[in-house]
């Protein structure tokens, strides 16, 4: 689908404000945190449902961005770098020891980094691709460095993540591993033991950098964005409300429409943003959503989102660039479930059909699923195609109709 032909203009009266430049925000997080004062491009910006326990033991640096309901858990110093990202439902938990997430480190959506882990901090990165200019698509010419990436529903405890490193979805490297620069645990995986890593880990390639650079410029982006949107109107940093927009991947602000009705409701206790239209009205949406619910259709959109049967705690829908999300009917959604959409076959839309139940964490990534079908607890579907009546046992790991291994904790 064509840029031109995928969305249609708003009203000047809902997008006017876009041209307001200049104005000083901090780089700060919401609520009772305070950080230094910066220009709109150097704010970093942590969403108003985010979650700071101790803000006093947080340094949040330039150009960061924290996600709805992200739970910091700051009673050690937590650091989080300059351009790195923490996703809806992410918790950084640093009870009993400090954790440092470092510059351009992503923790992808309902990720979990615990006591003592420091994430992108150390180790090397990449010579430049041969023939690579910093005017190259996705380049950010402030940074120095390269990403590091933790996966959906994936966990890291009290190990070290190099640079130019990856942990996949719903892998886990256990306390005192060391991943090295280069390096990827596939989906999954448990590493327990050093020893394990030459052996159980995989070479990063070119696709992998190539994805991280595409969400290190979307989430620069979000920082500016929502920090300038923050600072016309502190209320727009919660509940039923716009996307950031003014962005090359989204260049209009944008309400939800729950039952047909452009709705804001900045007192909703879950996040819903941007261009989302549910089938469900904001006073069913009360009844059937969980707590800690985060739609967030600021970077691929449209989401189309069906008749709710269920939905538990901590449930995120988010999509890459130029994607789409569509649910259908009567879909039932377990608790710490993440759907997100990216490039298909199929219009680039991740499609799950009526009457489906999503186990608890399951993880649903660049697919579609027929009515009537079953994803099991922890169980990730990828880049699969599947149809009616589907029953995809817990704990399987499926990418491209293929069962490739299980989640080994």
């Amino acid at each position: 689908m064509s840029d031109s032909s995928r969305r249609k203009p708003l009203a000047p009266k809902v997008w006017h404000r876009l041209a307001i430049t200049g104005f000083v925000v901090g780089s700060f997080t919401l609520g009772s945190v305070a950080a230094l004062a910066a220009t709109a491009s150097d704010a970093s910006y942590i969403d108003g449902a985010a979650i700071v326990t101790k803000p006093e033991n947080l340094t949040v640096k330039p150009h960061a961005y924290v996600g709805p309901f992200a739970r910091l858990i700051a009673h050690q110093r937590i650091v989080i770098g300059d351009t790195a990202n923490v996703q809806d439902n992410v918790t950084v938990d640093a009870t009993d020891a400090p954790v440092e997430i470092g510059d351009m480190a992503i923790l992808a959506h309902g990720a979990k980094v615990k006591n003592g882990t420091k994430f992108g901090t150390e180790g090397s990165c990449p010579p430049p691709a041969a023939g690579a200019h910093a005017t190259d698509a996705h380049s950010d010419s402030h940074a120095t460095g390269c990403p590091s990436f933790l996966g959906f529903n994936a966990e890291v405890e009290g190990a070290i993540i190099e640079k130019d490193a990856m942990v996949m979805h719903l892998a886990r490297v256990g306390p005192g591993i060391r991943v090295p620069s280069g390096r990827k645990v596939p989906s999954g995986f448990n590493i327990t033991s050093q020893d394990q890593v030459p052996v159980r880990t995989l070479p990063l390639v070119g696709a992998d950098r190539d994805f991280m650079a595409g969400v290190i410029h979307v989430n620069r982006a979000f920082s500016e964005t929502y920090s300038r949107m923050h600072a016309e109107d502190a209320s727009n940093s919660k509940g039923i409300n716009f996307d950031g927009g003014n962005s090359d991947f989204n260049p209009f602000r944008e309400l939800p429409t729950l039952a047909g009705v452009r709705t804001r409701d900045a007192s909703f206790r879950n996040r819903i943003i941007g261009d989302v239209r549910m089938a469900d009205s904001k006073d069913v949406l009360e009844k059937v959503m969980g707590n800690r619910d985060s739609i967030r259709a600021d970077e691929g959109e449209p989401f189309e989102v069906g008749s709710i049967a269920k939905m538990g705690d901590e449930v995120t829908f988010h999509a890459l660039e130029f994607t789409h999300v569509r649910t259908g009917n009567g879909v039932v959604y377990g608790h710490h479930v993440v759907i997100h959409g990216g490039p298909t076959p199929f219009n680039d839309v991740t499609e799950i059909g009526d009457g489906t139940v999503l186990g608890d964490g399951a993880v649903f990534f660049r697919s579609r699923i027929g009515p009537h079908s079953y994803v099991g607890p922890r169980a990730l579907l990828q880049q699969s195609d599947l149809p009616a009546g589907t029953v995809i046992p817990d704990l399987w790991i499926v990418v491209e109709n293929k069962l490739v291994n299980r989640v080994e904790w």
